[in-house]
């Protein structure tokens, strides 16, 4: 069974608080409120007690302290060859939304936290929506694959436009303060609740009407989705559909009566769900969630690191806009002082291209400092070195910090006092960097995992922990010793070169002879290889599950995220058609494409790879 989708008890779901005739629901959800169809149902319950009671003049939605919504709900099925029917919690947050909306008293949202997917419909759907000055605003679906749930892009572009509307749709994050200026909400304050009690107060005694502020502006409205609309490639990948879709949903909210303009987002919406690729972003959404399980801590005091200058000049600054304090080390003046110096020109190169203000650059460089020595009184957090500084920041580091070794050189253990304390962190080669790979050696270093993993996400990075050793360049060397072999048997570069898994520069070479015939695509044998060798990586235990196998070339090796990544792939084809194809592979070259023998016990005991993820989950 799937545990983002197990069942649970809803009477604790949702929490119901009467204040001055007025009925404040707290959302008290699992996973900090994702709408699950156990919360959706407590919630349309609670609402519709709420609503019949005479006593009651209003509702408030809330989620406390831990937000209101965190993020999209996992709705989809696994990856795998069977057909998938549309998830029914769709349907139900739809019709939750438009009984909100058509509501005879009034519903106020006081928002808090991350207020994301469901939870933004939600919002929007509500008479007027009050927030706590640090909320945000997110609609994640765009990256995977799907459209903002139950109408709210529809509700979205009639609240703040089509421009702003893309703007929170296409992935970037609104800050309360720019939803104030928008019209999301009505206010920021310190007490949302007791704001939003007021709120329907006031509303109470009026008849309900709704305006649509984003339309005001119908031939900006309409640009906006013109400038949108030619951005998209032509001809438009299938991949991108949903992209499409999504301007039509908007387009709708301006030119259809608005019973039709949501009738048809859903219908989009629907639409979009049942495509095979929103299973597979999906999945990846999942497994990145699943590999930072469980959630690291917070850091307990500064970061300390020991790098080349260039290195340095790449990570300090991120670690200061993620609010890190941080001391760079240097073994004398002249190589610190040029250290800083290079950190505080990647900072000016920002300012001057506009991702950072002079006032945040400022701000920054309050909390980073220079040192050749460390104040025993004042220990880090957790220290990162590379190669060349790993031995000498160690010595000075006390024996409990946790360190991380940036991309080490072999043997790099046998110079530390204390290497139970230390990680090896291998940064994936694309740029930025997405994902490293934290190489555990079982349990002597189990105790650093977490403070590690913390600081790998306070460089935005995705931290994927593996056991022994590496998992990403065993994969990338498969499909670089299949394409070696396709050349061998005739491919030519540029027949390579259009196999879009196929990571960066393996497609060149020369091909050599007329051309062997294949059993299978160019892109299916590449598949299959790197399959195997993930099959290999999982028997010998360097990978904790398939998924993290899927999340390592999809972030750090350019594996199309709509694809899922290989192992997904192989769930798609299924356990038969994978052992089959591998077969016929083989003769190619046994020793890329014989299966593993741990497919067969798959088989035998009716497993998938997304079973693998679950056991290791376990």
């Amino acid at each position: 069974m799937n545990r983002q989708n197990a069942p649970l008890a809803t009477a604790s779901l949702v929490q119901r608080r009467d204040r001055d005739a007025v009925a404040v629901l707290r959302l008290q959800g699992p996973d900090g409120n994702r709408m699950s169809p156990a919360l959706v149902g407590a919630l349309a319950a609670a609402l519709d007690r709420a609503l019949a009671d005479p006593a009651v003049t209003g509702v408030v939605l809330t989620g406390g302290a831990q937000g209101f919504c965190a993020g999209a709900f996992v709705d989809l099925p696994l990856p795998g060859p069977d057909p998938h029917s549309l998830p029914s919690v769709m349907a139900a947050l739809a019709d939750l939304c438009d009984r909100i909306e058509g509501a005879a008293k009034p519903v106020v949202a006081a928002l808090s936290g991350r207020v994301a997917s469901g939870g933004l419909a939600l919002a929007l759907a509500a008479e007027a929506r009050i927030a706590a000055p640090g909320t945000a605003f997110l609609s994640p679906e765009a990256r995977l694959g799907r459209l903002p749930p139950a109408g709210a892009a529809v509700r979205l572009a009639w609240r703040i436009g089509a421009d702003a509307a893309l703007a929170l749709i296409g992935g970037r994050a609104m800050a309360a303060p720019a939803a104030l200026a928008a019209g999301l909400v009505e206010a920021l304050v310190d007490d949302p609740v007791s704001a939003a009690i007021e709120r329907v107060q006031d509303l109470a005694p009026a008849p309900r009407t709704r305006t649509r502020p984003g339309l005001d502006d119908p031939a900006g409205f309409a640009g906006a989705l013109a400038v949108a609309r030619a951005a998209l490639p032509s001809p438009l990948p299938p991949h991108r559909l949903p992209d499409l879709w999504l301007l039509e949903a908007l387009e709708a909210a301006q030119l259809l009566p608005p019973e039709q303009a949501l009738a048809f987002d859903r219908a989009r919406a629907e639409d979009a769900a049942l495509r095979p690729e929103a299973r597979m972003l999906a999945h990846v959404a999942l497994a990145a969630r699943r590999a930072q399980e469980p959630g690291p801590p917070s850091l307990d005091g500064p970061v300390c690191l020991a790098l080349e200058a260039a290195t340095a000049a790449r990570l300090v600054p991120i670690l200061l806009r993620e609010g890190a304090t941080v001391l760079v080390m240097g073994r004398n003046r002249e190589m610190l002082a040029a250290t800083l110096e290079r950190v505080a020109e990647a900072q000016f190169a920002q300012v001057r291209a506009g991702r950072l203000t002079q006032a945040e650059a400022e701000e920054d460089w309050t909390r980073v400092a220079g040192r050749l020595r460390l104040d025993p009184d004042q220990p880090p957090g957790v220290a990162l070195a590379d190669g060349a500084h790993l031995a000498w920041l160690e010595a000075a580091l006390p024996a409990e910090v946790p360190l991380a070794a940036w991309e080490p050189p072999a043997g790099w253990l046998e110079a530390l006092a204390h290497p139970g304390r230390a990680l090896a962190l291998l940064p994936a080669p694309t740029r930025p960097v997405r994902l490293c790979e934290l190489v555990e050696r079982g349990e002597a270093t189990a105790l650093v995992c977490a403070p590690l993993t913390a600081l790998a996400l306070q460089m935005r990075m995705t931290a994927l922990r593996v056991q022994e050793g590496p998992v990403l360049t065993p994969l990338i060397r498969a499909a670089a010793r299949a394409a070696a072999r396709l050349r061998a048997l005739g491919a030519s570069p540029a027949s390579l070169a259009a196999v879009e898994i196929l990571p960066q520069g393996l497609a060149e070479g020369q091909a050599a002879g007329t051309g062997t015939p294949l059993p299978l695509s160019l892109d299916r044998l590449i598949l299959l290889a790197v399959v195997n060798e993930g099959m290999r990586l999982l028997a010998a235990g360097r990978a904790l599950g398939p998924s993290d196998l899927d999340l390592a070339l999809v972030m750090g090796a350019g594996w199309p995220h709509w694809r899922g990544g290989p192992m997904a792939e192989a769930d798609a084809l299924g356990p038969m058609v994978l052992r089959h194809e591998l077969r016929a592979a083989a003769a190619l070259d046994p020793d890329l494409w014989t299966p593993e023998p741990i497919l067969d016990e798959m088989i035998r005991r009716g497993w998938r790879f997304a079973d693998l993820n679950e056991t290791s989950a376990g």
